[in-house]
């Protein structure tokens, strides 16, 4: 299978102008995650249950990341360290990361590919939203 390291902008670019969709960040992380194009991915939810145009529920994440041989692991010391803390916070610290990363905010998602954040977060630099979850993306 062919690798494919998009950003965020080129993500979302293909998903509004080929897909028409909208409220697709599980489905950018996935891409980023897995370094596929956005339309396997979307497809790929959308075996999962996702529906056009919604967002998706931590279950379908980890059906999609199965398809794939991922996985996704609470990391505890990232847990502990960020829950309760601000993405702006994160945002300033996140580029000493190693690995893939899932950060769950309320009704959000950001992936963070080694130490890089592919979310519109990491372009505004204004989201003041609290950190509930971070997963570890790894093989099975």
């Amino acid at each position: 299978m062919k690798h494919y390291k998009l950003s965020y902008d080129e993500l979302a670019k293909q998903g509004r102008r080929y897909y028409n969709d909208t409220n697709f960040c599980t489905v950018i992380a996935l891409a980023v995650a897995c370094d596929l194009p956005f339309g396997k991915a979307y497809h790929t939810f959308k075996r999962a249950g996702r529906q056009h145009r919604r967002g998706t529920m931590l279950a379908q994440a980890w059906k999609a990341l199965g398809e794939f041989g991922r996985g996704m692991e609470q990391d505890e010391q990232k847990q502990a360290e960020w829950e309760g803390k601000t993405v702006n916070q994160m945002l300033k610290q996140c580029h000493t990361w190693k690995g893939r990363y899932f950060v769950y905010i309320c009704g959000h998602v950001i992936a963070i590919r080694d130490g890089v954040c592919e979310d519109w977060t990491a372009l505004e630099h204004c989201c003041k939203r609290k950190i509930e979850y971070v997963y570890k993306i790894g093989k099975k």
